[in-house]
C-alpha cells in the first residue's frame, strides 16, 4: 500500500502544538487533522483528534494505530518531513507492505436514535483505524454514509476529519457499510422471529 503524508507547519510561540498531519491512503481516502506535538523534553509525537463519548463522556480518538510498527514508521517519516519543511508544508510518499489497499469494516446498529442509525469503524491495512463514522437517516427517510467530523472554530462549522479522495471509492465504501449494516439487521430481525418461536 502506497500512502502519502502531508505536514502542514504551525507557527505558535509558547505552544507545544508544531503542526497537522494528513494521511492519504493509496490515493483513495484521507485522514485528517492529526496534531504534531512536542512534549516537554523536546520530542515531537502525534496525537489524534477527538471527540466526546456521548454515554462515558470520555474523549476518545478517532483514528487509532493498530500496528506498532506501523506508528513508528509513520511518526519517523512525519518527524523527518517536518524538519524539511521549507516554507507552510511538504508531501512525503510511503509504502507499507506489498499488498494493495484493503480494509475491513465494523458496522454496530444504534437503537432509539432518530437520525443515528449505526456507527461503523473502517480497519486499514490492519494498521490504521478510522472510527465515528455513522450511517444516517435524513430529513426524508432515506439513509447514507456520514463520515467522522470535528467542529472547525474558524470556519464556525463542522467539518468531515475523513474521507473518500475519489467518486469511486465513495461509491464502493458507502456500498460496503451499508450492506453491513442491512445484513446486521436482517439477522437481529431473524434471530428475534427464532426468539419468539421458541417462547411459544
Amino acid at each position: 500500500m502506497d500512502f502519502n503524508i502531508r505536514v502542514y507547519k504551525v507557527d505558535k510561540e509558547d505552544s507545544n502544538l508544531k503542526g497537522f498531519v494528513s494521511i492519504t491512503f493509496d490515493g483513495q481516502f484521507c485522514a485528517k487533522s492529526i496534531a504534531l506535538k512536542q512534549s516537554a523534553q523536546g520530542n515531537l509525537y502525534l496525537e489524534m483528534p477527538k471527540y466526546q463519548d456521548y454515554e462515558s463522556k470520555e474523549y476518545l480518538p478517532f483514528f487509532s494505530f493498530k500496528n506498532a510498527e506501523f506508528r513508528k514508521a509513520l511518526t519517523e517519516s512525519v518527524i523527518e518531513t517536518y524538519h524539511q519543511i521549507e516554507d507552510r508544508y511538504r508531501d512525503c510518499e510511503n509504502t507499507w507492505g506489498e499488498e494493495e489497499m484493503f480494509y475491513d469494516l465494523s458496522v454496530t446498529p444504534i437503537k432509539g436514535n432518530d437520525t443515528f442509525k449505526a456507527e461503523a469503524s473502517m480497519k486499514i491495512q490492519d494498521a490504521f483505524v478510522v472510527h465515528q463514522m455513522h450511517v444516517i437517516q435524513g430529513w426524508n427517510g432515506n439513509t447514507f454514509v456520514g463520515m467522522p467530523q470535528k467542529p472547525n472554530t474558524q470556519k464556525g462549522k463542522k467539518e468531515d476529519i475523513a474521507h473518500a479522495v475519489t467518486a469511486d471509492f465513495k461509491k464502493e465504501l458507502d456500498e460496503a457499510v451499508m450492506e453491513r449494516y442491512n445484513q446486521i439487521l436482517e439477522y437481529q430481525k431473524q434471530a428475534l422471529t427464532q426468539k419468539n418461536k421458541n417462547a411459544r
